[in-house]
């Protein structure tokens, strides 16, 4: 007997299915941070050991972006991302029974194969929500990222006091599965719609989304917008990974002199006052500047000022306060850019193969962020190693974050803005 459901029809209950899978993807990606002595003990690992879990996950996230935006673009955006989330919560479930290393990494890569949600899940958005109300959405999306970085901290930490960690990420597993079922059964299945006039098979649907798909890929490698955008969110948000991933904190407390209370009080402001604020960007966008490239100007003109700043600075260190309000501004006009970027993607690259546009630009960014990393680093040693002070050491690594930064300026100066298609 077929089961039948009525699906969501209005946009609303969509978006908070959509940003409970956003935020729990980053949930998954979190949590063994906060739960790094208890993981530790468990497995009786050493510091070297342990980093190879995070390693794994990270490693499966980067592998699945670009696979994640084709199977997107071919079976729809629903059918992708109710596997994803199905298959997150069953390897979670699997990882609570994992006693030693190797199967620990191994369900945690399998894990971060799942975790690329928000490539379908902007694919979904662009079928549900009217066009102009579609970077608003890609917004708040977005920033659920951040609830679930939150709910990884102390809310993880009072339920694994009560429980241990193993039943609770049973229950985060068996919470994932359910969602992933609530996405296939209530979320309408756009790439499958056809006229009533000619109905057509699955495998027939397929085939002519795989042939939609490489026509779509064509017409977006020929053109400016997307090789622009594609090298504007590659040095705009790789650089904000370095600093946010590897060495922000560093710089505050050896750079700069703050103690670890304050780089980390720091840190938790310049990770949540944005929220609210990147909302705001998509209507700034829309309404005052009526342009998605005058926004990207901007956010590449804010990071490139700071970075400029941190340049200059050599030998007086700026105050907390100081600190703290410019990794703020960077917060926001980096982080609060991203939505307007994949908006320009959705309104200039053909709907066929707009998801795995984004799975590309969206691997960009972590791909030169890796690379930097090693770059910002071994300038870093360099400097102190041949007697520089911290302070100016940094100042000097981060020229090679400025320069991207002025390269990105440039990709949003030459862009063809799309808010008016």
């Amino acid at each position: 007997m077929m089961l039948v459901t009525r699906q969501f029809t209005h946009p609303l209950p969509i978006l908070m299915l959509l940003c409970t899978g956003y935020a729990l993807s980053f949930f998954q990606r979190v949590y063994p941070s906060v739960l790094a002595p208890e993981l530790m003990e468990s497995f009786a690992l050493d510091g070297v050991s342990f980093s190879l879990i995070s390693s794994a996950t990270m490693l499966g996230y980067a592998i699945t972006q670009v696979p994640s935006g084709i199977l997107a673009d071919v079976f729809g955006g629903k059918k992708t991302l109710a596997a994803y989330q199905i298959l997150a919560g069953m390897f979670c479930i699997l990882f609570t029974f994992c006693g030693s290393l190797v199967p620990a990494v191994v369900c945690r890569f399998l894990i971060g194969l799942t975790l690329a949600s928000n490539v379908p899940s902007y694919k979904i958005l662009a079928a549900a929500v009217p066009a102009n109300r579609y970077a608003f959405c890609s917004a708040v999306l977005t920033a659920c990222g951040a609830i679930g970085s939150l709910m990884a901290a102390s809310p993880l930490v009072a339920a694994v006091h009560l429980a241990g960690w193993r039943a609770t990420l049973l229950a985060v597993g068996v919470f994932t599965v359910f969602l992933g079922l609530v996405i296939m059964l209530f979320v309408p299945d756009y790439a499958s719609r056809v006229s009533a006039a000619a109905p057509a098979k699955t495998e027939s649907i397929v085939r002519r989304n795989v042939r939609a798909l490489f026509e779509g890929v064509k017409t977006a490698v020929r053109m400016r917008t997307f090789w622009l955008v594609f090298l504007w969110f590659m040095f705009m948000i790789g650089n904000y990974y370095v600093l946010i991933t590897t060495w922000l904190g560093s710089y505050l407390m050896q750079g700069c002199g703050l103690s670890k209370e304050a780089a980390g009080l720091s840190i938790s402001v310049i990770s949540l006052l944005p929220l609210p604020f990147m909302l705001v960007i998509p209507w700034c966008s829309d309404r005052v500047f009526r342009s998605r490239k005058a926004m990207l100007i901007i956010g590449s003109a804010v990071q490139s000022l700071i970075l400029l700043a941190c340049c200059l600075c050599r030998e007086s260190p700026y105050s907390f306060a100081v600190l703290t309000a410019a990794g703020t501004c960077l917060s926001v006009f980096t982080g609060g850019m991203v939505p307007i970027a994949f908006t320009m993607i959705k309104e200039s690259v053909p709907s066929s193969a707009m998801a795995s546009a984004i799975a590309v630009i969206n691997a960009s960014g972590p791909v030169f962020a890796a690379v930097m990393q090693g770059i910002v680093g071994g300038a870093i040693t360099r400097g102190t190693a041949g007697g520089a002070q911290p302070l100016a050491a940094y100042a000097n690594a981060f020229l090679f974050l400025l320069a991207g930064s002025v390269i990105s300026l440039g990709c949003a100066l030459f862009m063809r803005d799309t808010l008016s298609r």
